[in-house]
């Protein structure tokens, strides 16, 4: 059973998600850290799908945008994503010691960033439930529209990035 977690990206500036030719990550963001808080990153699962929807930052889209939608193609120690060849040039492959445990790794992904969809263009019975406001993240989309959407984005879209980051900042600022 696929699980659909929404959240609202506060700042996109590619580093997470972190979409690039071949590959959307998610790593340094939506994770429980010290807090002990269980979040995306840890919960997660292969098959299950993640969408960032804009929030009010400046490094936004703002709300009603959504910013990209993935799925769970690898859930990989982070460790590993530190080591993988693969991912060695990326911008979000450093470890900053903020205690990441996993890393999710997605080649079926539609990444918009500043050219974010206006939700309206989604049909209406694909928009009821998917947003999620304000910190945190959720989790209760039905899986029957999870299907419908994915296959919605499938025909509309093309796999990979339709558009560059929102925001515009150094991984140094991140930190």
């Amino acid at each position: 059973m696929a699980t659909l977690f929404s959240y609202v990206v506060d700042h996109d500036l590619g580093f997470a998600p972190n979409p690039s030719p071949g590959y959307c990550t998610l790593v340094h963001c939506k994770f429980g850290g010290d807090s002990g808080r269980r979040n995306i990153v840890e919960l997660a699962e292969v098959g299950d799908w993640i969408v960032g929807t804009g929030g009010s930052n400046k490094d936004s889209a703002g709300h009603g945008k959504l910013i990209y939608l993935m799925r769970v193609d690898e859930k990989i120690p982070f460790t590993s994503f530190l080591s993988d060849p693969r991912f060695r040039s990326r911008f979000d492959c450093r470890d900053f010691g903020n205690g990441n445990v996993f890393a999710l790794v997605s080649r079926r992904y539609f990444y918009f960033g500043e050219n974010a969809l206006d939700l309206m263009i989604l049909p209406d019975a694909l928009v009821a439930g998917l947003v999620k406001r304000g910190p945190g993240f959720r989790r209760d989309y039905p899986e029957n529209k999870l299907k419908l959407l994915a296959r919605w984005f499938q025909k509309k879209y093309s796999v990979g990035m339709h558009g560059d980051p929102c925001g515009n900042r150094s991984v140094a600022d991140i930190r």
